[in-house]
């Protein structure tokens, strides 16, 4: 048990999820092992309690064995109890005269103890078993791939449709691909949900390490086409793909404020992307009426963003309307934004009011909007801190 749960630590560390994700992911699963031998090891009699404490309380003197060392019992108290007798006594023999004294009537007793472990684990680990069993049963159909996006930056898309699947903005599922590996699956989250309309989901991933360079390898094989300026699309035959979920997130709550702060760090723009598609639809149902979304990388790069506004016509032709959204007219800044002006402009134009602060980035910027999150401000501002790691 103890090897077990040390190998589940050593592996669960960030620098061996990062260098290799397989050692983590496989050493994890040992937690089944961990359980069933937590259950067993209390079988072979190692816990014991005494059954005959009425003939054999605690502390009694045995007298045969004393009566076998030739050893009265005054000297047997003289030797064991060091403490100076009571002033009223003046000898051991009266101390012992009285005092009540324990005998012990028989030898001890002991039986192993009920095995009782499996009675507060089995539930928790009958409620996992019926979970996974609800969601392989959720999961069992593969979903229809209808196009593979490849973006710049070795970033790339997937467009899907499954029956009767329904998601939120801001929630993720778990991909599963048995060609690329039969026990391994990531979670990703959704950048473009379901609606009454359309029943098209995808998301964004970075190729980042060997699942997903072994995914990417299968969806896209190699091609000589330039995707360092516009993204192309490849249709072709796909491997089968599942899906497990979808699950929730913070980033959920976005919509549930009247005003909200988006920070975004390079990918991390993911758990947006939902949110503003959503936004674009339909504004109308939800709370939220005023957006402070901010995303910065490091490329150093002019192409780097590409904005372009659609509109779906019923003829299926699309046009470039930006002008329709004058919303999304942005500026581009260059360098890191200063936070601590931002949250003070923010506070000062939403006074006494309660702003949703969500971050999906480095843990360097997480931790700088936490911190500026729970300060105080002149205006009466609250801001509350929500966040989601990439790790």
């Amino acid at each position: 048990m103890v090897v077990v749960l040390f190998l589940m630590i050593t592996a669960s560390t960030y620098a061996i999820r990062v260098s290799n994700y397989d050692i983590f992911w496989y050493t994890h699963n040992l937690f089944f092992v961990f359980y069933m031998l937590l259950m067993l090891h209390v079988s072979g009699g190692l816990l014991k309690y005494q059954t005959n404490l009425d003939t054999h309380p605690p502390g009694c003197i045995n007298l045969n064995r004393t009566s076998s060392q030739n050893i009265s019992l005054p000297e047997y108290f003289s030797e064991h109890f060091h403490e100076p007798f009571p002033e009223e006594f003046s000898k051991p023999e009266e101390f012992t005269q009285n005092t009540f004294v324990k005998i012990c009537m028989e030898e001890p007793r002991f039986q192993a103890n009920f095995p009782q472990t499996w009675l507060w684990i089995s539930g928790p680990l009958c409620l996992y078993c019926a979970e996974r069993l609800y969601r392989y049963i959720r999961s069992n159909k593969p979903v229809t791939i209808i196009s593979v996006i490849s973006h710049p930056s070795d970033v790339m898309e997937i467009r899907m449709v499954k029956e009767n699947f329904k998601a939120r903005p801001g929630q993720y599922i778990i991909l599963h691909c048995p060609s690329v590996s039969a026990l391994e699956n990531h979670p990703f989250t959704l950048t473009m949900c379901p609606t009454e309309t359309k029943a098209t989901f995808g998301v964004h991933l970075k190729i980042v390490g060997d699942w997903t360079e072994r995914f990417r390898d299968l969806l896209l094989p190699p091609s000589s086409q330039d995707s360092e300026i516009l993204p192309f699309i490849q249709s072709r035959n796909y491997p089968k793909l599942y899906i497990d979920g979808p699950f929730g997130s913070p980033f959920e709550e976005s919509l549930n404020y009247e005003i909200s702060l988006c920070v975004a760090g390079g990918i991390g723009v993911t758990p947006f992307a939902s949110i503003l598609n959503t936004l674009l639809d339909d504004w109308k149902p939800y709370k939220l009426r005023r957006l402070y979304f901010i995303w910065f990388w490091q490329e150093n790069r002019p192409d780097y963003v590409n904005i372009q506004l659609y509109l779906s016509q019923t003829d299926g032709i699309q046009k470039i309307i930006g002008e329709k959204y004058h919303a999304l007219n942005s500026r581009l800044f260059i360098g890191r934004p200063r936070w601590k002006l931002l949250f003070d402009e923010i506070a000062k134009y939403n006074r006494g009011k309660t702003v949703g602060v969500f971050c999906c980035g480095p843990n360097s910027l997480s931790k700088t909007l936490h911190k500026l999150s729970n300060q105080n401000n002149s205006y009466g501002t609250r801001f509350e801190y929500n966040k989601e790691s990439f790790s």
